[in-house]
């Protein structure tokens, strides 16, 4: 029970940065029309069926990448960490409390998504079920990658200046929000290396049953990320004083 409510205090710490900031919420709402209406415009329903899915999972990485990245970043350099490591809160419920506390403009963005969608007739559910999970490991993904970087920046002006280019970097230049089959070979097997074309492949394989990409290598590229990221940032994030 403990644990329980260690875990809310943090989360409710975490939230009330929305009660000032509250054009976070706004924000994703209008990001996710602006989707929505962008593939209803350009490739009608074929193309809400592919883009819906893999815009779920990419919301779940630029989270973690941007969103609990910056926080942690922030964090430690505004020495809360040191008073949040000597209290009783343990580091996986710090992290829990922070996910969900600074959650609400990713849920608030794909809740409206989802009943948009319910509105104009798509029956898109088994595809969301297979995104939902997806994204949740894109989050992890996501923030190991970028803590493996954050969390060796000292200047707290450089942390935004380095998760918002790396989230525009992996999600709109590499084939994600796109067909890899717009990409000459090699550059398009070559793509499977990027977690965020990786994360897109197994997405529209697992919800639609087609991949351009083959979904062994993505999900190996998934893995090594996984591994790889974990241990980079697990070298420099400790909860204890240093």
């Amino acid at each position: 029970m403990r644990t329980l409510w260690r875990t809310l205090g943090a989360a409710l710490l975490n939230f009330t940065v929305f009660r000032r900031q509250w054009m976070w919420i706004v924000q994703n709402i209008m990001f996710s029309l602006g989707v929505l209406l962008l593939a209803l415009g350009w490739g009608g329903s074929a193309a809400v069926r592919v883009l819906i899915p893999v815009y779920i999972v990419i919301s779940g990485w630029g989270f973690g990448l941007n969103i609990i990245a910056q926080f942690v970043g922030y964090d430690r350099i505004s020495k809360e960490w040191e008073r949040l490591v000597a209290s009783p809160l343990k580091l996986v419920e710090y992290f829990i409390g922070l996910t969900v506390g600074t959650s609400p403009p990713l849920l608030t963005g794909i809740l409206v998504l989802m009943v948009l969608m319910v509105v104009w007739g798509f029956d898109l559910t088994p595809a969301v079920v297979v995104a939902l999970p997806v994204s949740l490991i894109a989050m992890v993904l996501g923030a190991f990658l970028s803590l493996a970087i954050v969390l060796r920046i000292r200047n707290p002006v450089n942390i935004s200046a380095v998760t918002n280019p790396l989230a525009t970097l992996t999600t709109f230049l590499p084939p994600v929000l796109y067909p890899p089959a717009m990409i000459p070979e090699p550059l398009r097997t070559a793509s499977v290396v990027v977690p965020t074309v990786a994360l897109a492949e197994v997405t529209k394989f697992l919800s639609l049953g087609v991949s351009t990409l083959p979904v062994e290598l993505c999900t190996a590229s998934i893995v090594v990320w996984l591994v790889v990221t974990a241990i980079a940032t697990l070298k420099v994030l400790k909860w204890g004083l240093e």
